[in-house]
């Protein structure tokens, strides 16, 4: 079974436009609240949180409806598509609003809670489509491959940021903003064909697993040979059946004559026998299950998983909502200048992406996460020195996307292997309620202690800045550490399944 790279890319235009969204959002915002409106960190918090405290409601509502409906165009595209255009309309009037001034903080507002509305709509829809049409055993590589997609078009946003501030354009991001997603929402309504793709993508796994299940039969076969008769008999045996049991084309005819082997080495059993044994199993599974330790229980793994990714996005957004400002207020950038160090690190985030699945494949995603963790917090301790930009500190940011890529790229499919294939979007939505309502407290705790810490350092309520990132080390600390509870849920990734991830399918 090959990964279809053409497939995921096309999927995940979705999950760019998201992106682009996000990354122009982030940075605009930060100077819209306190530039324009004059907002204290406290309100701008607030208003940062209002498209998560939407998401805590439609996020899972439209991640089940999505696993509903059926149209045909799909269950995921027409939610998609509606919310991508209303979310592009909805951004252009919060720009034109905000360029007007302080007097249209009314109509700013109105269009901003359109906006985030229609982009919660269909955010799971959208994050649901590249695992549905992709395997478990691949989902970690078409995790990256989306992740990827995402990090360039937040580079593109913050392009756009740079160069446009520089004008003061609030008009230009959101007329740049809405081009770029109309074309890349007409380039995934042409190209992605929900329904075939998911039906493609299950017939290519019920192949893989017929293979799989004729490799187990000749690998048995093989072993009660050579058990019974040792190594000369069975070289004998497999060199007169080689024309039916052919291990290379695995073809119908050779399960013909799996049972007529099986007769010629006397090893038939009854139905009564096979039906007893059947029962033996299944008993055994259920007195297994009871003697589960909480560790092992599913329940408890998809309840810390949930709680690392609550953890992981307080520091994540904590940051992308704050950093801006605290680039400009402790570091001394000047404002279209205090991207540079988010744009590093996504860079080096887009770089680490195919590391990130290579190694899931060879230690877990579970290990690979606790690596990115830990060096999370390194990157964080050391960039609290720096108080001007340095090189040291560029350095730090490409080390902390580095890290950021080893997290991102394994923890939704980490989530996923507890979820069963029916019910993706749902668990999607989920998924996304732990981390929206991290968003949803992390931009008003962080702004409020912004306000309150700012005579700790001197300097006055600006200064409160300096409290992001020891705020940001407390929450990957727990995030390490409830990550180290979780044993691994199937092991290694299962993208380390023979050699089938590395080879693609264009």
């Amino acid at each position: 079974m090959k990964f279809n790279l053409k497939r995921t890319l096309l999927c995940s235009l979705a999950f760019g436009w998201i992106s682009l969204f996000w990354g122009s959002y982030d940075a605009i915002m930060q100077s819209i609240d306190y530039d324009v409106f004059g907002l204290d960190s406290v309100l701008h918090g607030v208003i940062i949180a209002a498209d998560n405290i939407l998401g805590l409601f439609l996020l899972p509502l439209f991640g089940r409806l999505s696993d509903k409906i059926d149209t045909p165009f799909g269950n995921r595209k027409p939610i998609i598509v509606v919310g991508t255009v209303i979310a592009a309309l909805g951004f252009m009037g919060v720009c034109v609003f905000a360029s007007l001034g302080k007097d249209y903080f009314l109509p700013f507002i109105i269009c901003l809670l359109i906006t985030l509305a229609a982009m919660a709509a269909y955010r799971s829809p959208a994050l649901a489509l590249v695992p549905d049409v992709n395997p478990d055993r691949f989902r970690s590589v078409a995790n990256a491959v989306s992740n990827v997609i995402s990090v360039i078009m937040t580079v593109v946003a913050m392009l756009y940021f740079y160069v446009f501030m520089m004008f003061d354009g609030y008009i230009a991001i959101g007329a740049a903003f809405s081009a770029t997603t109309l074309v890349m929402m007409f380039v995934f309504c042409f190209t992605v064909h929900e329904k075939k793709f998911k039906a493609d993508m299950l017939a290519e796994s019920e192949f893989a697993a017929e293979q799989d299940r004729i490799d187990a039969e000749v690998r048995r076969l093989n072993s009660e040979i050579q058990d019974t008769y040792g190594e000369e008999a069975e070289k004998r045996i497999m060199s007169s059946k080689n024309h039916a049991l052919d291990v290379q084309s695995f073809t119908e005819d050779s399960l013909l004559h799996l049972p007529s082997i099986d007769a010629a080495l006397g090893h038939k059993y009854s139905a009564a026998a096979r039906k007893a044994a059947h029962a033996e199993a299944k008993e055994e599974v259920r007195r297994q299950r009871k003697k589960l330790s909480l560790r092992d229980r599913a329940a408890f793994t998809r309840f810390c998983i949930l709680a690392v990714v609550f953890c992981f996005y307080m520091t994540y957004n904590a940051l992308t909502s704050n950093f801006v400002k605290y680039a400009e207020y402790i570091l001394g950038f000047k404002q279209n200048e205090a991207i540079i160090p988010l744009i590093l690190a996504q860079a080096a985030a887009m770089i680490a992406f195919p590391a990130a699945s290579f190694l899931s494949g060879k230690i877990g995603r579970r290990n690979t996460m606790l690596i990115g963790f830990a060096v999370m917090i390194a990157a964080f301790s050391g960039s609290i020195a720096f108080s001007s930009p340095h090189p040291v500190l560029y350095i730090l940011f490409m080390i902390l996307g580095i890290s950021f890529g080893l997290v991102m790229v394994n923890i939704y499919p980490f989530f996923l292997e507890t979820s069963k294939n029916t019910s993706l979007g749902q668990d999607t939505g989920i998924f996304s309620m732990s981390m929206t309502v991290a968003m949803v407290v992390t931009p008003i705790l962080s702004g409020a202690l912004i306000s309150a810490t700012g005579g700790w350092f001197g300097g006055g309520e600006n200064a409160g800045f300096r409290i992001l990132f020891p705020y940001s080390i407390v929450f990957l600390v727990l995030a390490f550490i409830l990550t180290l509870v979780i044993k691994n849920t199937r092991g290694k990734s299962s993208t380390a399944k023979k050699q089938e991830v590395l080879d693609f399918d264009k």
